[in-house]
């Protein structure tokens, strides 16, 4: 890949101290090196910054807590990268994902984004009955989430930021706006993320504010179509 076109990963963290590391390690093991590993640690009160700092090569940004959306945003403000990618930091990537990604990127001018599949696994910490309360399918799953998305950094920027005041679903939000963009997203048949079940995601543990947000969501592009 020609020079100045690399890769910045922005892993926005809020008290995960239990999973940062693992994180940041399937970031580094990647068989194509990143250019940049931006961790920007959204006012923890654990030891999530301590251990995004004993990396070395990786930046650490710290601000107050406000959510992941502007946690990704600032991310994205200071990364330089030509290409930008998202890992939540209790996912994981395949140690091929971004090699793959890339292939797919330099053989397809068109293409200014790609996906590749993700499958779920219990957190291995969790209790026999903790793990019993969640269903997790292990098949590959066709998800459009931030942690297997790879983008131009001037494709997301046209795109724009992800919207702040939503309490979540800010990338289903981001999505809708990318595709009245007429932006492609091809997704590879491969595995290229591992999703962490835990019971403190999002979608699992507040599911009031998810439908608030998807109501919002819904709300607000229904006032943009009149």
């Amino acid at each position: 890949m020609p020079a100045g076109r690399g890769v910045s990963v922005i892993i926005p963290a809020y008290n995960v101290e239990n999973y940062l590391q693992c994180a940041i390690g399937s970031v580094l093991a990647q068989t194509w090196k990143v250019s940049e590993v931006i961790v920007v640690d959204d006012g923890s009160t654990d030891n999530t910054a301590t251990i995004a700092a004993g990396f070395t090569g990786v930046r650490l940004i710290r601000k107050a807590h406000s959510g992941i959306a502007a946690t990704r945003n600032l991310g994205v403000q200071q990364a330089t990268g030509h290409y930008l990618a998202f890992l939540d930091a209790d996912d994981l990537w395949l140690p091929d994902k971004l090699e793959k990604q890339l292939a797919h990127l330099t053989s397809d001018a068109k293409a200014k984004a790609v996906f590749g599949k993700g499958r779920q696994f219990i957190s291995p910490e969790l209790s026999e009955i903790e793990r019993s309360r969640y269903q997790c399918s292990h098949e590959p799953m066709a998800g459009h989430i931030a942690g297997s998305l790879l983008i131009e950094r001037e494709t997301f920027l046209r795109i724009g930021a992800f919207t702040e005041s939503l309490p979540a679903g800010e990338f289903i939000e981001w999505m809708i706006r990318a595709r009245k963009q007429h932006l492609e997203f091809p997704m590879l048949e491969e595995v290229v993320m591992l999703r962490r079940i835990h019971g403190r995601n999002t979608v699992l543990a507040d599911t009031t504010s998810l439908h608030k947000a998807y109501l919002q969501i819904v709300r607000q592009k229904l006032r943009e179509e009149k």
